[in-house]
């Protein structure tokens, strides 16, 4: 990995832009809107968290609870939304197999979380977020809180990885590597020199993520007392099959490059 480090100046830079674009996508969100947008705006609220997180506590705390409030409603508002548009993107390969009215349910379901989801994107959209004073957001402090962060994310991800490369039942264990793989990324992202690991980091959030929306696909299915479920899971279950083999081949394939390359000091792609 490369030496970790990020300034003030490009620290704010980002936000800026960030916390910017977030306003935007909340404004522009209206009582319909595409699942696209809904990803957009839950992405650019999690990294502006991330970064949030980052800054010393005096900062964090000035003037910023109405803002973080603001933050922490609209992605719970939205996540009953997205968790839909995932399963209904997820179902619709298989639909030939499942009854109608079941994408119909998920269809009206839907409509129903995004207009309950309104109020709370519409708070984002007007409350202003809070400036970083640069003077108290220098560079070296950010970069020690930047090398803690990464190093710890780092750890869990090597020892979830540990649990779940051999063994693909392992459900709760990926949906963890899933969302700790998307934290370290978002940190590693912020270094004013973007680390080599982050492309593998995002290939495999991508991967965990479609594997995990098939497990949530099977375990909506299993739960919903229909007679025709069989054949559906089926074929579910054999495509999660394939993405871990995928995912499983993709780190090995990892692994045995850095073998041949610069020894690295990250523990996120041990040798397999």
């Amino acid at each position: 990995m490369v030496p970790l480090r990020v300034s003030g100046k490009s620290f704010d830079r980002r936000y800026r832009q960030r916390t910017r674009a977030l306003q935007e996508l909340a404004r522009d969100l209206h009582d319909r809107p595409p699942a696209d947008e809904v990803h957009d705006l839950r992405v650019t609220a999690r990294r502006i968290q991330v970064m949030r997180r980052l800054l010393p506590r005096k900062v964090r705390q000035s003037g910023s609870g109405e803002f973080d409030l603001a933050l922490k409603s609209a992605l719970k508002a939205t996540s009953q939304l997205r968790d839909l548009d995932t399963l209904i993107e997820t179902l619709e390969p298989y639909e030939a197999s499942l009854p109608s009215e079941l994408m119909v349910t998920l269809v009206n379901q839907r409509s129903d979380a995004a207009a309950q989801s309104m109020a709370a994107t519409d708070e984002l959209a007007v409350v202003p977020p809070p400036e970083l004073d640069q003077s108290e957001v220098r560079g070296k402090k950010l970069t020690r809180r930047l090398k803690k962060r990464v190093r710890k994310h780092d750890r869990i991800v090597a020892d979830l990885l540990s649990k779940v490369l051999e063994d693909e039942s392992k459900v709760a264990e990926l949906h963890a590597l899933r969302k700790e793989v998307k934290k370290l990324r978002y940190l590693l992202e912020l270094a004013d020199e973007i680390p080599l690991e982050v492309p593998t980091l995002t290939s495999s959030q991508e991967s965990l993520g479609a594997i995990h929306d098939l497990d949530v696909a099977m375990s909506y299915i299993q739960g919903s007392h229909i007679d025709f479920k069989g054949r559906a899971v089926g074929e579910l279950r054999r495509s999660r099959h394939s993405k871990y083999l995928k995912f499983v081949g993709s780190l090995r394939d990892s692994a045995a490059g850095e073998t041949h390359g610069p020894a690295s000091t990250s523990a996120t792609f041990p040798e397999l």
